[in-house]
C-alpha cells in the first residue's frame, strides 16, 4: 500500500507545474478525481501548502515543504500517530526545503547565479564530456561529491538528479540558522559558472566566505559587493581571480600583481552602445540618456560615466569627445 501511495503521489506531481499554488493543484485534483479515494492537496487560507498532508482513503500522512514536496522520512502509515510537522514551518522570508528553512533572498541569489550561467550559453567544448557545461551538470548528480553543511550537520547528498542545477546543488555551501554563510565554487570545485555576477549579491548579509575563482564570470563586479562583511584581502575568505571580469573594479577589491582576469572581451569606457567603437553614436546615446533621465544599471553607468563621478552629465559628453579627438 505504501508503494502504491508513493507512485500515486509521484504521478500526481508530474501532472502539475511547480508554478501552481496549492489551491490551483487542489482544484485540478478535484476535477481529475472520478471516484472516491483520490488524494486532494490540503491548503491554507492563502493557498499555501499545509505542512501536514493526509490521504484519507489510505490512512497515510506526511509532511511537505512550502512547495508541496514531501519531506523525506516523514510519512506515517495508518494506525500510527500523525507526524510532527511543526519543524517544517518556517518564518516569513524563509522557505522550507526537505524540512529545513532557507532564506528566500539567499536562495534567489543562488538561483540568479545559475540562471545567468545557463543564459550565457558559453561554449566550453563539452561535446565528449557529460559533466561539462555552465553550470556544471554534475552538481545535479545524486552521486556528486558536492556537499552542504546546515547548522553544523554535514549533508552529503543534496542533488535530486532532475536534469537542472538548483540553488542548493550549487558548489559547497554552509548555512547557519537558515542563512548562507559560505559559498565555495572556486578552484578544484568546478562549478563552471558564467555570465555576470547578480546585482543582488548584497542580499547575502551573513556571508563570510565567497570563493568564485577559476570560473567564467564576465562583465562588471557589482559595486554593492562591498556592502558584504567579507575579508576582501584574505584569499581564503574571498577570491574572484581567474574569471573574465572587467574593470573598473569596486574599491573593496584588492587589485595586486596576483589579480588575474581575462579581459579580452571587456568593452572600453565610453562605448555607451557596446558596439566596440567609440564614436558619434555613443555621444547621441549619451545625450538621450541625459535628456530622458534613463535609469542605468552598474555596467551601463560604468560605460557612460567617463569622469567616474557617479553621475552621467554633460561632462561625460565632453569626455567622449576628447576620447574621439585623441
Amino acid at each position: 500500500m505504501k508503494n502504491l501511495r508513493i507512485i500515486a503521489i509521484f504521478i500526481f506531481l508530474l501532472d502539475f507545474s511547480i508554478s501552481q499554488n496549492c489551491c490551483e493543484q487542489q482544484s485540478d485534483a478535484l476535477l481529475d478525481c472520478d471516484s472516491l479515494g483520490c488524494y486532494i492537496p490540503q491548503c491554507d487560507e492563502l493557498c499555501g501548502w499545509l505542512s501536514l498532508q493526509c490521504w484519507a482513503s489510505t490512512g497515510y500522512c506526511w509532511c511537505v515543504d512550502s512547495n508541496g514536496y514531501e519531506v523525506e522520512n516523514s510519512s506515517t502509515p495508518p494506525g500510527n500517530s500523525l507526524p510532527d510537522c511543526s519543524d517544517y514551518t518556517c518564518d516569513i522570508g524563509f522557505q522550507s526545503i526537505n524540512g529545513r528553512c532557507y532564506n528566500e533572498n539567499d536562495l534567489l541569489f543562488l538561483q540568479n547565479m545559475i540562471d545567468k550561467s545557463y543564459e550565457s550559453q558559453i561554449d566550453l567544448d563539452c561535446e565528449s564530456d557529460a559533466y561539462c557545461g555552465s553550470p556544471n551538470p554534475y552538481m545535479d548528480d545524486p552521486d556528486s561529491w558536492f556537499s552542504m553543511v546546515y547548522d553544523d550537520e554535514n549533508i552529503t547528498s543534496k542533488a535530486n538528479g532532475n536534469g537542472i542545477v538548483e540553488p542548493l546543488e550549487l558548489g559547497i555551501q554552509e548555512w547557519q540558522n537558515g542563512r548562507l554563510t559560505s559559498l565555495m565554487c572556486g578552484a578544484y570545485i568546478y562549478c563552471q559558472l558564467s555570465g555576470p555576477i547578480p546585482t543582488n549579491i548584497n542580499s547575502l548579509e551573513y556571508l563570510e566566505v565567497l570563493r568564485l575563482e577559476g570560473n567564467y564570470l564576465s562583465g562588471f563586479i557589482p559595486e554593492n559587493l562591498c556592502e558584504l562583511d567579507l575579508i576582501f584581502n584574505d584569499y581564503l575568505a574571498f577570491d574572484l581571480d581567474y574569471n573574465l571580469l572587467c574593470p573598473p573594479f569596486p574599491d573593496c577589491i584588492y587589485v595586486n600583481d596576483n589579480w588575474s582576469q581575462n579581459q579580452s572581451d571587456c568593452k572600453d569606457i565610453g562605448d555607451v552602445n557596446l558596439d566596440t567603437f567609440i564614436n558619434i553614436l555613443d555621444i547621441t546615446n549619451l545625450i538621450s540618456i541625459i535628456i530622458e533621465n534613463q535609469p542605468l544599471d552598474y555596467q551601463a553607468l560604468t560605460q557612460a560615466d567617463i569622469n567616474f563621478d557617479d553621475t552621467v552629465d554633460v561632462l561625460d559628453i565632453l569626455g567622449i569627445i576628447e576620447v574621439i579627438l585623441n
